[in-house]
């Protein structure tokens, strides 16, 4: 009888530690049900939508619209610098004088020359107009009519030529006064006053003068990108989009100006296939400098209504690039997409593979598989 009471016992409490573990184990349950892990919170956003350009890059140089050597055309002593290095100056402003007395004396001279030939040609005048009377009567040989008129023909051109002296003087003189032939921009002096400067004979230089409001860039492009731009007169070549390029500093992109395309060379290079051009931009504030070197962006495509999205949203993977975009239950999906120009501002052009309206994964393209549930964020 004990021994039955005993084992009742024991059946008993095998049945209530089933049931705590039971009790136990569904209560664990529900608390792990409650304390499920929460959906990962991701920025998402949709395409930008706006027009886009492509364009070439080309690196090149800039040249002043004009620049010139200011030599001096006589000798003598520097006895004047008219102005300060690196300002602005006025045609016609004068820059340099040579010593003007010796070009002086050469004036007055040949004007003397100029005053006694005219003297000689009057009296040689007077004299053959007397021969042609006295010819006439016979009162004189033919000979002496003959020299009479050799005289004044002689006398005629002994005034052309000191006429001819008196010019050159002049110009001499008026050599003795290097002025600006532009508005522009003069180099520091390269020889001070006080010094002597040789003329024609081996001309010195003086300084070197900029005419920099407008500036030319010379660069040479591939002969089939040179195929790829507008066509004159084609609806694409009058969209101002594509009617002006770019320049940019090269150390400083940021800084950019517009110009134009105003001169194509008539033949390709043979041995590098590409045709030199030349492009003209406007220079008001005279930031740009001759010798600069740029970047010209050459505008060729216009595309309105392009959708772009941050270069740093799109993957990579072996089969190229992608986008990660919310599906159904805001479920990731994998898109493959095809991408055109990179915008300044770091957004890239889709050319495929989303729409206008897809929500796509901002920048947490690590964080992220294909399937995955999100609960997404807009940015």
């Amino acid at each position: 009888m004990t021994y039955m009471r005993a084992k009742t016992y024991m059946m008993k409490a095998y049945i209530l530690i089933a049931i705590f573990f039971c009790l136990a184990a569904g209560c664990h349950t529900k608390k792990e049900g409650r304390e499920q892990m929460p959906l990962p919170e991701i920025p998402v956003n949709t395409p930008q939508t706006r027009n886009v350009v492509y364009s070439y890059e080309y690196p090149a140089y800039l040249e002043a619209e004009q620049t010139v050597n200011l030599v001096a055309r006589v000798s003598g002593f520097l006895e004047r610098v008219g102005y300060t290095p690196g300002q602005e100056v006025k045609a016609g402003q004068t820059l340099f004088i040579i010593e003007p007395k010796p070009y002086e004396d050469q004036v007055n001279a040949a004007l003397a020359g100029v005053n006694t030939a005219e003297s000689q040609l009057a009296y040689a005048k007077a004299s053959f107009e007397k021969m042609k009377e006295a010819v006439r009567t016979k009162a004189v040989s033919e000979i002496d009519y003959l020299q009479s008129e050799s005289s004044y023909n002689s006398a005629l051109a002994d005034l052309q030529n000191a006429k001819a002296q008196l010019n050159t003087a002049r110009i001499n003189l008026n050599y003795c006064y290097i002025k600006a032939p532009f508005d522009g921009k003069v180099t520091r002096n390269l020889v001070d006053r006080a010094n002597f400067v040789a003329g024609s004979v081996s001309p010195t230089t003086l300084a070197t003068m900029y005419k920099d409001r407008q500036m030319y860039a010379y660069f040479n492009m591939a002969y089939p990108e040179y195929l790829n731009l507008p066509a004159t007169g084609t609806k694409q070549a009058t969209n101002d989009s594509l009617r002006f390029l770019t320049v940019s500093d090269a150390a400083n992109p940021q800084h950019q100006w517009k110009g134009q395309l105003d001169y194509t060379s008539p033949n390709v290079d043979l041995q590098t296939g590409t045709v030199g051009v030349r492009a003209i931009i406007d220079n008001p504030e005279q930031q740009l400098l001759s010798g600069m070197y740029v970047k010209i962006h050459v505008p060729y495509r216009y595309v309105s209504n392009a959708l772009l999205i941050p270069e740093t949203s799109i993957g990579t993977n072996q089969t190229g690039r992608f986008v990660y975009i919310l599906g159904t239950d805001n479920r990731v999906e994998l898109k493959p997409v095809t991408v055109g120009v990179l915008e300044p501002d770091g957004m890239r052009e889709i050319v495929s593979g989303i729409r206008p309206g897809d929500r796509y994964i901002v920048d947490a393209l690590m964080s992220v598989r294909p399937g995955m549930q999100i609960k997404p964020k807009n940015k």
